[in-house]
């Protein structure tokens, strides 16, 4: 086992010596040398087809393990997605919603984790109640507890806000949830790798997620958990030979579907993608994600504090925990502004109306440093433009 110091500095080593500063770790982060050597060992035991992959299908089965301790669940209760978005789109489609029914969601949602529940909702004939953040962009707690009535169904929330890095309390909305019979739902792909997590305390009925932001995993996997209960109340949406057993089995058109995580996963299982997911969440955990945490919440400090001293607004996160995530509004076009750091070669976002950046423990205070010395440059040529 790796110590966690020299873990940590083998993380800050990820990017063989690029130049790029990857600052936009809440959008796609670098992939991790350890994941792509996982992927590419996948790949390579689909060489000799059906006498090799079988080896291939172990490390699926592998990942499936990782990430069910990377949430605190067991590794049943958890299915693989293509994304994190088809993840929440089983859940949401997946539920037998009625006609008097209510969702609930913060205004602030990611569209991936909005768009689904409007659409089951107009199915259904079901209701969504949108709850808008105070004026200051921070979620407003109360009101999101004040939404849940009796005809709530769902909760649905992302633990951490893409445009501010806002928590949601989740215990609290999942208790009130709870109270009336309905589910919390949390999409919690921007903290999942660099807060700890544990789904039993946070009280949520299902976790969705991705591998490409903060796991520093491949693009093209997501995966959904949740305990048997929960995930036998979803009708899946894609069938195949596997939903409902094997492909030897006759076909048996009354015949239920399976009431295992396979219930989802039609098909042949996304072996590459959840080995490398799998080899760069190893080793995120050999660092630590408390560690990782602390790491990141350093270079966050270091940027409220950049930004603070050039008159910047800086947009409240806020919440139980902490989130690396900081959007500050700058005094130029915020837009144009992320253009030119990224023509520079540092990676940020447009979000919230202003520059969100989103270091990880991999970054360092150098990567800052070059963040606003290129912020102070390109701000002179934007106000003469």
């Amino acid at each position: 086992m790796t110590a966690p110091r020299d873990a940590l500095a083998a993380l800050r080593s990820r990017t063989n010596g690029d130049q790029l500063v990857h600052l936009n770790n809440a959008g796609v982060a670098p992939l991790l040398p350890r994941g792509l050597t996982a992927a590419r060992a996948a790949l390579e035991l689909m060489l000799g087809g059906s006498a090799t992959v079988l080896g291939a299908f172990t490390r699926h089965d592998r990942a499936r393990e990782v990430v069910g301790h990377l949430v605190g669940a067991p590794r049943d209760d958890v299915a693989f997605f293509s994304s994190c978005s088809a993840a929440l789109s089983q859940v949401a489609f997946g539920m037998r919603l009625g006609a008097d029914d209510e969702i609930v969601l913060p205004d602030q949602e990611y569209p991936s984790n909005a768009y689904p529940w409007h659409r089951a909702a107009r199915r259904a004939g079901a209701r969504v109640v949108v709850v808008p953040s105070r004026a200051d962009w921070s979620l407003d707690h109360e009101r999101l507890l004040a939404a849940v009535t009796p005809k709530t169904r769902v909760v649905a929330v992302s633990w951490i806000e893409f445009s501010t890095g806002a928590a949601a309390d989740l215990r609290a909305l999942a208790d009130a949830a709870h109270r009336v019979g309905a589910w919390l739902v949390v999409d919690a792909i921007q903290g999942l790798g660099v807060i700890p997590f544990e789904m039993a305390a946070s009280g949520a009925d299902v976790v969705c997620g991705g591998a490409h932001k903060w796991l520093c995993g491949p693009l093209g996997l997501g995966f959904m958990v949740a305990n048997a209960d929960v995930r036998n109340a979803l009708e899946p949406l894609l069938v195949s030979a596997t939903t409902f057993g094997t492909p030897d089995d006759p076909v048996d058109a009354a015949k239920e579907p399976r009431r295992d995580r396979r219930r989802f996963e039609p098909g042949n299982p996304l072996v590459v993608t959840a080995a490398g997911a799998a080899g760069s969440v190893e080793h995120l955990f050999e660092v630590g994600i408390n560690v990782v945490h602390a790491e990141a919440l350093g270079l966050r400090s270091l940027v409220v504090e950049e930004a603070l001293r050039r008159g910047f607004e800086v947009r409240p996160g806020g919440g139980p925990v902490q989130s690396p995530i900081v959007t500050f509004v700058p005094d130029v076009d915020p837009t144009k502004l992320v253009e030119g750091l990224r023509e520079h070669g540092v990676s940020v976002a447009p979000r919230g109306g202003g520059v969100r950046v989103a270091p990880h423990a991999h970054n360092t205070v150098a990567d800052v440093e070059r963040l606003f010395a290129l912020v102070d440059e390109l701000r002179v040529g934007l106000r003469s433009a």
